[in-house]
């Protein structure tokens, strides 16, 4: 019988370990959104109704750490595809977008950095498949 090593022995595109770096920084941000000493002030539930700024920089609600939570799962489950990881990049670029608008500030300006990486390395990533070199004995069972 065969063993194979799940995932690891398949190709996979540029573009995916890209998208999975993203997406555990997303995740990272979210998660440290929800955590008291990292976040000061009074978190609400919509943007702009609380107090709470992660790191004291960055103002956060519940609202504004869920969505970054959503894209950090998405972007860790299309990293198993190239196209869904473009796809990912993309709409998490969107959304950086979208929300550098409503902050027009200094965050608002590093948003805009994140979103135009987002989608630049969509664009830019492409190319053949890599093939990872399996691992010697891994066959024999």
């Amino acid at each position: 019988m065969m063993r194979t090593t799940g995932g690891f022995s398949r190709p996979y595109t540029p573009v995916q370990p890209v998208a999975a770096a993203f997406a555990a920084a997303f995740l990272l941000v979210g998660a440290l959104g929800f955590v008291p000493g990292v976040t000061s002030g009074e978190l609400a539930v919509l943007p702009g109704a609380g107090t709470a700024a992660l790191a004291g920089l960055l103002p956060v609600s519940v609202l504004q750490n869920v969505l970054p939570l959503v894209i950090g799962v998405a972007g860790l489950a299309s990293a198993r595809s190239g196209a869904a990881s473009r796809v990912v990049l993309v709409a998490g670029g969107a959304v950086a977008l979208l929300s550098a608008a409503v902050a027009l500030d200094a965050v608002g300006a590093a948003l805009v950095v994140v979103a135009v990486a987002m989608v630049g390395c969509a664009t830019l990533l492409r190319g053949r498949p890599v093939v990872r070199p399996g691992r010697r004995g891994a066959a024999a069972a």
